[in-house]
C-alpha cells in the first residue's frame, strides 16, 4: 500500500463519520456494548489526537500521551468537532514521509505505522457507527480490510499474546486465513508466550476463509465467524480471541 491510499482512506471514513445524521448520536453501538454513537465519534477523535500529538513531539520524545479529548463541545457539533480533528490528523500525517522516523505506543518506528493505524482505527470505527444506523454499515474496502489483517497478524496479536501469553493447549495450533477476494494469506502459528507469522502457508488446525471486509470484522470481534468459512476446530480462534480483545 501507497501513503496516499491511506492518508485517502483516513479523509474518506472521516468524511463518513461527519456526515452521520445528529438525530443518531444517541443510538447505542451493538459491536461496542456500552458506547452511543456519540462516544464512539469521541473515541475516534481521542484517537486521532493521540497519533498527532506523538508525530508532533518526534522520534526522540519521550512523554507519555493520553488522548485529548477536554474541548468535546454539547450536541451536534461534535460532528464538527471531529471533523476539524480529523482533519488535523491528515495535515500532521502530510508533514512526514512515510519512512520517516516517528514514535509510537510501541516505541521508536516511523510514520508510516501512524498512517497505517489511523486508517484501521477509523475504518472499524466508522463500521461501527455505520451499522449502529438504520441504513447499516458499508463493507469495509478490500484493500483496507486485507491491510488491517496485515497489521493485526504482524503486530496488535503478537504484540497483545507476548504480554499475556496463551493457554497451553493453544501451543503449537495454527490459524491459517485466506481472503477470497484479495488473494491474501496470513498464516499463525501460536505459542504459549507469543505468535509465529509465517512467511509460507501451512495447514490450519482452523482456517478462515471470506472476503478481507467479512475476515477483518471476525478477527476484529464485530461480527461472528459464522460470517466467513470455517474449516477445523474453532476453539483454536476462539481462544486466541478470547486473550486478544481488542
Amino acid at each position: 500500500m501507497t501513503s496516499q491510499l491511506w492518508l485517502d482512506s483516513i479523509a474518506a471514513d472521516g468524511a463518513r463519520i461527519t456526515a452521520i445524521d445528529p438525530g443518531h448520536l444517541a443510538l447505542p453501538v451493538p459491536s461496542c456494548p456500552g458506547w452511543t454513537v456519540r462516544d464512539g465519534i469521541v473515541h475516534t477523535g481521542g484517537a486521532h489526537r493521540w497519533a498527532t500529538q506523538f508525530l508532533q513531539a518526534g522520534p526522540e520524545s519521550k512523554e507519555r500521551f493520553v488522548p485529548d479529548v477536554s474541548d468535546v463541545p454539547d450536541g451536534d457539533a461534535v460532528l464538527q468537532w471531529y471533523a476539524g480533528v480529523n482533519a488535523a490528523l491528515l495535515d500532521e500525517l502530510r508533514r512526514h514521509e512515510p519512512d520517516a522516523p516517528a514514535r509510537a505506543f510501541i516505541g521508536r518506528t516511523t510514520a508510516s505505522f501512524w498512517m497505517r493505524r489511523m486508517t484501521q482505527e477509523v475504518s472499524i470505527h466508522r463500521w461501527d457507527l455505520q451499522n449502529s444506523l438504520p441504513d447499516g454499515a458499508e463493507p469495509l474496502p478490500a484493500w483496507t480490510a486485507a491491510d488491517g489483517i496485515t497489521e493485526l497478524t504482524q503486530m496488535q496479536i503478537p504484540l497483545i499474546v507476548g504480554k499475556k501469553g496463551l493457554p497451553a493447549e493453544l501451543a503449537g495450533r495454527v490459524l491459517a486465513i485466506e481472503a477470497t477476494d484479495t488473494r491474501d494469506r496470513w498464516t499463525l502459528r501460536l505459542r504459549a508466550d507469543g505468535v509465529d507469522v509465517l512467511d509460507e502457508p501451512a495447514p490450519g488446525d482452523v482456517t478462515l476463509r471470506g472476503t478481507a471486509s467479512d475476515l477483518d470484522l471476525v478477527l476484529w470481534r464485530r461480527t461472528e465467524p459464522g460470517t466467513v468459512d470455517l474449516q477445523g476446530d474453532r476453539a483454536v480462534l476462539d481462544g486466541l480471541l478470547d486473550v486478544v480483545i481488542i
